[in-house]
Parts: C-alpha cells; structure tokens; sequence
C-alpha cells in the first residue's frame, strides 16, 4: 500500500498512518487492516463538493491528499468554514450517526480522496477492537478544533484570527510531514474560515505581507516568518497535541481507559 502519489506528489499512505499512530494507535496491524478498507479512491477537482450537505453517504470519507474543508452556506449565499481537513484527516466520521447533515464537505485544491464503507469498517472494528478508541480520539479532535476556531471567530481581533488559522493549518500539516511555508489557500478560504468579508481579508493579509510575515513576492499564501505570526496569534497548539492528552491515559484492548 506504498508509493501512491496524490495530486500533489505526495505518497498518500503515510500521512494516513500517521494520523493513527498520532491517535495513540501503534499496532501496524490495525493501521494496515485500516487501509485495506481504501477501496475506492477518487480525485476531486478543486471547488468542487466531496460530501453534499443532507446527503446519506454509505461510507466513510478518508482525504489522501490535498486541502478540503467543511462548511455551510449561509442564507444570504456566503460561505462558512468549519474545519479544514489535512491529508490523512476523517472528514465524516459523525455521519454515520447523524447522515442528514447541513454541512458540506469540499475541495479546496485538487483532492484524492478514499471511501471506507461503514458495513466493512463494523467488521473490521470487531476484529481489531483497538480502532475503536482511534476513532473515538479522532472525532474529539475534530470537537477539539471547532471549538477553538468558534473561540477564536467570536472572540479575537481580525489580523488574530487570520493568524491563528494559519499557524493551525501549518502545525497540522508538518504533524503529517508537510513542512511547506506555502498554504495553498486562497484569501475568500481564509476570510471564510474567519468570518471576514472579501475586503476585510485582503486588508489584513496585505497587512501581514507589510510585516513581513507573509511573502510579498507570492501571489499564495506563504509564510515567510514564523515566530512573528505565532506572536500575533498568541498560539497555543495544546487543542491540536493528541500525543500529549493520551500520555495521560491508555487504553486496554477491549477498550476500556485507565
């Protein structure tokens, strides 16, 4: 299950073992009985939908490679981010429970992205119980995330906010071994996520590019000075260090938690 490229040229197996072994799951069995679940793997175009909102998928979604996003549409037809999804991330993992979803998920730039079918995921959780929690730990990540990012939208100033998301989406990616200063977003993804309008973002990332925080010579997004931009965003990654919340506590086979 080695040497597959995504659009980007990445193999697109390792950050998905990655992301298990982050979740405390190190047994190379239940990683690999994981991936043979992948199936079907799709490519999806950017701006295009990868989940539609109140649909019933039968499967669960893994993204392999790229950036996508979660959001919702608003009623006058904005458009609000949620999460952002890294290579390696569940993007679904609650609507197996809760199908009938106003939320969308969407590519941001070109995706690859593979299917697990629940029914197949049910027997292979009952054959290597210890997914079970992986999950679980994945899914209150998520929780984890959303709430910071609903913290930081209701709470912080603009240029904050915007600094806050990129040093989330640059910690996240290196977590999987991506350590490109370059954030392959566009200035309407970040002021979506921030809630700022179109003007407000391009002011405030013209104000990071006079700081010398991010490139003036990049038309992207790149991230020219690190320690700067954690300074403005006054970052903590506690909400994103997984590792650090299972030292604390394992979990036996079954799956109960000492």
């Amino acid at each position: 299950m080695t040497g597959l490229a995504g659009p980007s040229g990445v193999d697109v197996v390792h950050p998905v073992i990655w992301k298990l072994r982050s979740l405390g799951l190190e047994s190379e069995a239940e990683s690999q009985a994981l991936l043979e679940l992948l199936k079907r793997r799709v490519s999806v175009s950017r701006g295009k939908e990868i989940i539609g909102a109140g649909t019933y998928p039968a499967h669960l979604t893994v993204l392999l490679d790229g950036i996508a996003c979660s959001h919702e549409r608003l009623e006058d037809g904005g458009r609000q981010i949620h999460a952002f999804h890294c290579p390696g991330d569940f993007c679904d993992l609650h609507r197996d429970i809760l199908p009938n979803d106003a939320i969308a998920v969407a590519a941001l730039t070109d995706c690859l992205v593979g299917t697990i079918r629940y029914r197949d995921l049910d027997r292979t959780l009952e054959q290597h119980p210890k997914l079970g929690p992986a999950l679980w730990r994945a899914a209150m990540l998520e929780g984890s995330i959303s709430r910071e990012r609903l913290l930081k939208v209701s709470r912080q100033p603009a240029l904050q906010r915007v600094a806050h998301v990129l040093c989330e989406l640059l910690t996240r990616r290196e977590a999987i071994g991506i350590n490109d200063p370059v954030i392959p977003l566009s200035q309407i993804d970040l002021g979506d996520a921030a809630a700022l309008s179109v003007v407000h973002i391009t002011r405030i990332v013209h104000g990071l590019r006079t700081l010398g925080v991010l490139s003036p010579d990049s038309r992207g997004i790149e991230v020219t000075d690190r320690e700067q931009l954690l300074q403005l965003a006054n970052f903590d990654a506690h909400y994103l260090n997984m590792p650090e919340a299972l030292s604390h506590w394992r979990a036996d086979v079954d799956g109960r938690f000492d």
